[in-house]
């Protein structure tokens, strides 16, 4: 069983793909190295570590798309936000810091707030959330920017799945994709009563989705948001998603806060 996808249309969506650009200014050494490693292995994404004083300069140079940085550098303790700083096309922003009730400014105005020590599903959640500011912003832009820009720039989600099984080549319309399952270096499309077998890791399949439409709810599962029933987040315990179809999947652990700011931003 495999799958295939015309090559010109491939080569055209992979370069709607901009790549994001991150800027790395933590100081606590094994969250840098957390943070550093998980950015190693996302498509697409480039990163730069820098000390809490090349900050600023770095951000006026190089104009990153996403910014990490730890709550009390002095660079951005006192200020308000980017623009106050003299940074007129602001990046999406995480913040970390060891005290969750550690509140400013400039903290406010950020996308997440990481609290330390977190790990490899907290900042996926997080890298998740910045994923959905950029593009959003990026969508902003080009509207601004007028056709052009747009027609250079626009990101192009796919609208159908290939896949090919049992000497059958089969059309799956991605809006009829219930939600994805992962399986190693293959996926498994959820299509009502049927599935399909996809020669693409979840990774790389979410690049090319809408996070409008599509939403990573697990390591190993991603969810079609218009077959969502409901979302189960209790104070305490597992949290669920429960589709239309009935079936339920469980939440990243500690994601709550991510999940609800996600959802805003793409409702």
């Amino acid at each position: 069983m495999r799958s295939f996808f015309d090559t010109r249309e491939n080569e055209t969506r992979a370069s709607a793909l901009l790549p994001i650009r991150v800027l790395v200014s933590e100081p606590d050494v094994a969250s840098r190295r957390l943070i550093c490693a998980l950015l190693e292995h996302e498509s697409g994404v480039t990163a730069t570590i820098v000390d809490e004083s090349e900050l600023l300069p770095s951000i006026l140079e190089s104009a990153p798309d996403l910014v990490i940085v730890d709550v009390h550098a002095s660079t951005i303790r006192l200020a308000s936000s980017w623009e106050a700083l003299g940074i007129k096309s602001a990046p999406a922003t995480i913040v970390t810091g060891y005290n969750p009730s550690t509140v400013s400014a400039f903290a406010s105005t950020a996308i997440d707030f990481l609290v330390k020590p977190f790990d490899s599903e907290r900042f996926e959640a997080s890298l998740d959330l910045a994923r959905s500011e950029i593009a959003r912003a990026s969508e902003s832009r080009q509207f601004l920017g007028g056709v052009r820009q747009q027609a250079i720039a626009s990101p192009s989600w796919l609208e159908r799945l290939v896949v090919e099984s049992d000497h059958k080549i089969l059309l799956v319309r991605v809006e009829d994709v219930d939600w994805i399952q992962s399986c190693g270096d293959y996926v498994r499309l959820h299509v009502g009563s049927a599935c399909h077998l996809l020669r693409r890791t979840m990774k790389e399949l979410q690049a090319l989705l809408d996070p409008k439409r599509f939403l990573r709810v697990h390591r190993s599962a991603m969810v079609n948001l218009d077959r969502v029933q409901e979302f189960y987040l209790p104070p305490t315990g597992n949290m669920f998603v429960t589709l239309t179809t009935g079936v339920c999947l469980p939440l990243r652990r500690h994601t709550r806060y991510a999940l609800r700011q996600l959802l805003k931003e793409i409702s």
